[in-house]
């Protein structure tokens, strides 16, 4: 009986401590929260009762700490929760479990203090966004706190505060996604003709509402604008969404004069935007390519190969601007994407690899053997563009044990290819093959001798192997 009013005793230290830094970090949101001020009116008004708006900042500050405040139960609810999404289960095994759960948490106060307030806001919106009984004082108050949450960038503001820009854009109480990506052609439910059956209440004020938390981050510092944009590549999956947030244009507005990481994070947006509305994700590619800061150009070389899937003309071109450029990071970007261009367009991928194969870069020419090399023998069994045979020649050790690999299974399945690549091989630098028979005498003694025999024309090409 004394244990378990020991840890009864013990949890309730801990709901105190971490409700007053609830209170505390409630407080600091608000202050930054309420600096975009006035606050979209509410979608849903109840025609029975009328609208009374919050007259200043001071107010709706005071309203969200009462809330808070008088709700305690809610808190329990929110931080039993915690308890039970957070705390491992390797705890469990202590020999005090409960102690060190509470002890986990205590250190870990901020994330457990903004999973809370995630837990309040949702809770008020919806109670705001219901339509039988809609809370204008509720409304305010989860917007005001919604804002003010994702001042920070990180995962929770990420997911859960799209989920709630989603539910109020649609005028949906949060809680479940009112939407979802559409099947793709890899999944049973796909349907090329069915169009998404979710529809917006055209009437409700909650696509306003939705661009005013968006207007908010865009005003923001560099972090929240960063996460708009991550809002912004969540929205582009739902295509109804993407038409009445007017999504295309927002992009094409944002991307002037951006800082350095935002314009990188709008990098990773393009290839989708690209399939929704290809006009805006051409303009949006177009302004971020002519950008020269590090972070923009590593982002563009990182999305080559959606580009290339996204818009094979669009690709091609950024691909072709990568291999011409002077910096030899870019160049690795274009030799990387050449292998998702040969699963694409293997003519585009055979007309480019040239250039990758013959860069003055002995590591673009390892990059381009290690990524590039299978495909292309796959695709040119004979070594037509004379690029195998010089690269075999230069004897880089690195590069080599790829290519010796590639060699032995070729004499293994395709053994005409191989008497032809063999044979150029052994015409330019017969010594060059001493490491690849030193490898074959070791596996299959009897085709080394068979195969060197062809080499110097005493003896036939050996069968292929089953």
């Amino acid at each position: 009986m004394g244990l378990k009013m020991d840890f009864s005793r013990q949890r309730q230290q801990t709901a105190d401590i971490i409700h007053t830094h609830c209170l505390e970090m409630l407080n600091d949101l608000m202050v930054v929260s309420v600096l975009n001020w006035p606050l979209p009116p509410p979608p849903i008004i109840d025609s029975e009762f009328p609208l009374i708006e919050p007259k200043s900042t001071a107010q709706i500050i005071e309203q969200v700490d009462g809330l808070f405040k008088i709700d305690r139960a809610k808190f329990n609810s929110l931080l039993d929760e915690c308890r039970e999404s957070m705390i491992p289960h390797r705890l469990s095994l202590t020999s005090d479990p409960d102690k060190e759960g509470e002890k986990w948490l205590l250190r870990r106060l901020v994330e457990v203090a903004r999973k809370i307030l995630f837990g309040v806001c949702e809770g008020w919106l919806a109670t705001a966004l219901d339509r039988d009984a809609p809370d204008v004082t509720r409304w305010y108050t989860g917007i005001t706190l919604a804002n003010g949450l994702c001042t920070q960038g990180d995962g929770l503001a990420e997911n859960r505060g799209y989920h709630i820009l989603e539910s109020i854009a649609m005028t949906h109480p949060p809680g479940r996604w009112p939407t979802r990506p559409l099947s793709g052609p890899h999944q049973l439910d796909w349907n090329q003709q069915d169009p998404s059956d979710i529809d917006i209440d055209e009437e409700s004020g909650g696509i306003d509402a939705a661009h005013w938390l968006l207007d908010a981050l865009e005003q923001g510092n560099v972090e929240r604008k960063v996460l708009l944009v991550k809002w912004m590549r969540l929205m582009l999956e739902r295509p109804i969404l993407v038409e009445k947030m007017a999504l295309p244009n927002r992009f094409e507005q944002m991307v002037r004069s951006q800082p350095e990481l935002v314009a990188a994070e709008l990098v990773s947006c393009v290839p989708r935007l690209l399939e929704v509305h290809p006009e805006s994700g051409l303009l949006v590619l177009t302004a971020l390519q002519t950008r020269v800061e590090s972070h923009v150009n590593f982002a563009l070389a990182d999305i080559l190969p959606s580009l290339l899937r996204a818009s094979l003309d669009v690709g091609l071109a950024s691909l072709d601007q990568l291999a011409n450029s002077e910096d030899s990071g870019a160049r690795s970007a274009a030799t990387a994407a050449l292998k998702e261009l040969a699963t694409i367009d293997s003519g585009a991928f055979l007309s480019r690899i040239k250039k990758s194969a013959t860069d003055e870069d002995p590591g673009i020419r390892r990059l381009f053997i290690q990524t590039c090399i299978r495909d292309y023998l796959e695709l040119d069994r004979i070594d037509s563009q004379d690029i195998l045979i010089p690269l075999w020649l230069e004897d880089d050790e690195v590069a080599g044990v790829r290519m010796r690999e590639l060699l032995l299974r070729m004499q293994d399945v395709d053994t005409e290819a191989f008497a032809i690549i063999g044979n150029m091989i052994h015409t330019k630098s017969a010594d060059s093959l001493n490491k690849f028979w030193s490898v074959l005498d070791i596996r299959n003694p009897e085709r080394a001798v068979a195969w060197k025999a062809h080499i110097i024309e005493q003896g036939p090409i050996p069968e292929p192997l089953t």
